[in-house]
């Protein structure tokens, strides 16, 4: 009797370690598949792009490989969703569930071990896949900016303020600092801007304790002191400087995190909120990927209770497809939370939060009508 007692408790760790193992490596053949399927896509759009430029063959290749962190950032959500479909599709198919279920395992059991796997793919993928991506999907913005869309326009962030280098009408180049903004009408304080010819030679710079972008036209700076190469500073009342910058094209290039490392993303949040934009759209983003975990376990638990309910009723074509609207579904409202926290109509928490605890419950509660009834 006792040595059964201790088969049946060795039992639930050799399944764990089975169904955790099924799922991680389906879930790694989905999402190669689902990476080559769009790098295909990927190079066929760079080869059309660069047509008319001067790129060889490999370096499209190449660079197709570097845009790959970004796409595949966005749709880790859906190989965990298509990875637990069919991991428990093909343990149903098998009959291997029904074996489970008849040595007395019930199906909170063979839940954990895939949403511990899939809470363990979303720690990787947040702390480890997220900061190297954004080392290698940055190479590809330069590469970008440079060869294919021929932008100079580049925006930073520092202690000291915002850093912004434009690319003038007549090629030369301004270099505009400012130590904060008002992000309502982008006027600036403590301004500083150095202009060089087109081949990087200083020309002038312009001090001002107040400055203003006019949207699309023009930097406006008052009282101001001009001081040019070889001569003396000179005072003036308003300097312009032509530009066809703004608030929207520049909060662009700063509020795509997807070439900025978790681990630099609160850093980054507090520099350019003491220069005194907004960082709504970083702070979601950081939420959101701090709720990724508890998301990708209800994803996996949804799979678990969409399997279940094909092993007791039938109709595997019409539960797939029933999980998968429900999965996308979650998705959608994932996008639709985050549109209204970027308008300021709910917070941030709630936004970022929000679809991952629907996935949970909802997961929860088919699993517990098709076990309890």
């Amino acid at each position: 009797m006792r040595s059964d007692a201790r088969t049946r408790r060795g039992i639930p760790f050799t399944i764990s370690r089975y169904i955790a193992q099924q799922y991680a490596m389906i879930f790694c053949g989905v999402l190669s598949g689902l990476l080559g399927l769009i790098y295909v896509f990927e190079v066929v759009e760079l080869l059309r792009r660069s047509s008319s430029k001067t790129v060889s063959l490999t370096e499209v290749l190449i660079m197709g490989f570097f845009k790959m962190p970004e796409v595949g950032m966005r749709i880790f959500p859906f190989a965990i969703l298509f990875a637990g479909l069919i991991c428990f599709w093909r343990m149903a198919r098998s009959h291997e569930l029904i074996v489970l279920r008849a040595s007395g395992v019930s199906a909170w059991e063979f839940a954990l071990p895939a949403m511990f796997a899939a809470f363990v793919i979303a720690i990787l993928k947040i702390t480890v896949l997220s900061p190297a991506g954004a080392f290698i999907f940055s190479r590809y913005q330069e590469w970008d900016n440079h060869v294919l869309s021929n932008k100079m326009n580049t925006v930073a962030f520092t202690d000291s303020g915002l850093w912004l280098r434009q690319v003038n009408d007549d090629n030369t180049q301004a270099v505009v600092h400012a130590k904060s903004i008002n992000n309502a009408d982008w006027s600036m304080t403590d301004v500083m801007v150095l202009l060089f010819d087109t081949k990087g030679r200083f020309l002038r710079r312009i001090d001002a304790p107040t400055g203003k972008l006019v949207t699309g036209q023009k930097w406006d700076f008052q009282n101001a002191v001009l001081a040019e190469s070889n001569a003396q500073p000179e005072h003036q009342d308003n300097i312009t400087l032509t530009t066809h910058l703004t608030p929207i094209k520049i909060e662009e290039q700063y509020t795509k995190p997807d070439a900025v490392s978790f681990w630099a993303l609160p850093k980054m949040i507090n520099t350019i909120r003491r220069t005194g934009l907004a960082v709504t759209a970083l702070e979601l983003y950081y939420s959101s990927l701090l709720a990724e975990p508890l998301l990708f376990m209800g994803v996996a638990l949804l799979s678990v209770a969409f399997a279940l309910r094909h092993q007791r009723a039938g109709g595997v074509v019409r539960l797939i497809i029933t999980g998968l609207g429900v999965g996308f579904a979650l998705f959608f409202l994932r996008d639709f939370m985050r549109a209204l926290a970027n308008a300021d109509i709910v917070p941030i928490a709630l936004a970022a939060w929000t679809p991952a605890l629907l996935a949970v419950m909802i997961g929860a509660s088919i699993l517990l009508y098709s076990e309890d009834g």
